[in-house]
């Protein structure tokens, strides 16, 4: 069974490298795989259906919709402006307010693409503005739109807990210290480069807009405090979250920040639904794929080679860090939980590891694979909203990249980063 994954996964790689897109391949490759088996074209049909019918999976067009809003809203330059209230007249202030931003936008959002193309459109010409080379500003801006994935809510994070049958609140709490973690590394990296580069700290506008700067951004705030309050607070659930996130998204960014007139709703609904097609179309194909290697028995298969090498649990994760950042740099986000997650449960539960502590170090080689070419979303997202070629904005991120690979090194190594605070709330 071993040999034809293996052949399955060859075959994947060739249809991608030839140019066709991922769903059609893993559809394609999927269905063959299952035909070879005896399946028929109607069970085909019927195991996609019943793979993608799950309540938990209504979170991410909702998800999706929100970030739409919140990208043409103007809530991304009412947290830029807030947070360079607080922390410009540090020096490296405006990047660290930047970063800032990012973090508070990404517990809006689940989504990193939409958290990079939202925040750059904002935080590049600003910076760029005030005489940051623009290969530190689309750098910056790349990097800090992973947040978007690891911070909560995570669209990520949501369909690794629908395959792996983990509490998705639990995730989102694992997610917090690790991307609070992170967002402190970058800040780090932007204050060393700012000092470098002899940039000096924003004059103090002033009293009346420090408070205008805090006033204007409270109804951003409450997206965040109100969709994460209720989940916790147990008043509704991550789906329910997901629509309530929306609506809030919506009537803030109408009704508030008036950046967008009933007019736009129309194309804002639009862009998210084709967003929302393109993400569970992918999904619908990965499914299909984690459907054929439940029903071939491949993970147990898998588990028997595993504990043949004998690997502790580090060395596993070292090995699978190594394998998810490489299929990263060729596959979607979903499409790679999908693939691996459901061949690598059945090892962790025999090596002992926390299935949520390996859900975070998943979604964190998956940031890396957003900034690795060739998919590397968040590169040509920045690419496109700043007009900087594409190598500016990949040598902008490496200094980025570097933290991201201390921050998974560290999570191996010290797996109650990510434990300690769902075992905290939970009592568990």
């Amino acid at each position: 069974m071993i040999q034809t994954a293996t052949l399955g996964f060859v075959a994947l790689m060739a249809l991608l490298t030839a140019g066709v897109p991922i769903y059609l391949a893993l559809i394609g490759i999927a269905a063959a795989l299952l035909l070879v088996e005896g399946a028929s074209v109607a069970g085909i049909g019927q195991a996609i259906l019943d793979q993608m019918n799950s309540e938990s999976l209504m979170a991410v067009p909702f998800f999706v919709l929100a970030a739409a809003f919140i990208r043409g809203g103007g809530i991304a330059k009412a947290l830029i402006d807030v947070s360079a209230a607080w922390l410009g007249r540090l020096p490296a202030g405006l990047p660290l307010a930047a970063l800032a931003a990012t973090g508070i936008f990404a517990a809006i959002n689940g989504s990193s693409v939409a958290t990079a193309m939202a925040m750059g459109s904002v935080a590049i010409p600003a910076l760029v503005e005030r005489g940051y080379p623009r290969q530190f500003a689309v750098g910056l801006t790349a990097a800090a739109g992973t947040l978007g994935i690891l911070l909560p809510p995570s669209l990520p994070l949501v369909i690794y807990g629908l395959i792996s049958e983990t509490s998705i609140p639990r995730l989102f709490l694992a997610g917090v210290v690790p991307g609070l973690m992170l967002l402190a590394m970058f800040m780090v990296v932007a204050a060393v480069a700012s000092s470098r580069l002899g940039m000096k700290a924003e004059p103090f506008a002033g009293w009346p807009a420090f408070g205008r700067a805090n006033l204007s951004a409270l109804p951003a705030l409450t997206i965040p405090i109100v969709v994460l309050g209720g989940i916790y607070g147990g008043f509704v659930t991550v789906t329910e979250s997901s629509a309530l996130a929306a609506v809030l998204s919506l009537a803030i960014s109408l009704l508030v920040y008036r950046a967008i007139t009933a007019r736009d709703v129309a194309p804002l609904l639009l862009s998210g639904m084709s967003q929302t097609a393109a993400v569970l179309i992918i999904v619908s194909g990965a499914s299909l794929l984690s459907y054929w290697i439940s029903r071939s028995g491949l993970p147990a298969d898998v588990v028997r080679w595993v504990i043949g090498m004998n690997l502790a649990p580090w060395q596993f994760l070292v090995l699978m860090t190594l394998v998810l950042i490489a299929l990263g740099t060729v596959l979607e986000a979903y499409a790679t939980i999908l693939m691996t997650v459901p061949v690598t449960l059945p090892i962790l539960d025999a090596l002992g590891i926390d299935r949520i502590h390996y859900a975070i170090i998943v979604v964190i080689t998956i940031e890396i694979g957003l900034l690795s070419p060739p998919v590397a979303l968040n590169l040509f997202v920045v690419s496109e909203v700043s007009k900087a070629p594409i190598n500016e904005v990949i040598r902008g991120t490496i200094p980025y990249l570097g933290a991201m690979l201390v921050m998974l090194a560290l999570l191996i190594f010290f797996p109650q980063i990510a434990l300690w605070l769902p075992g905290a709330v939970f009592n568990k």
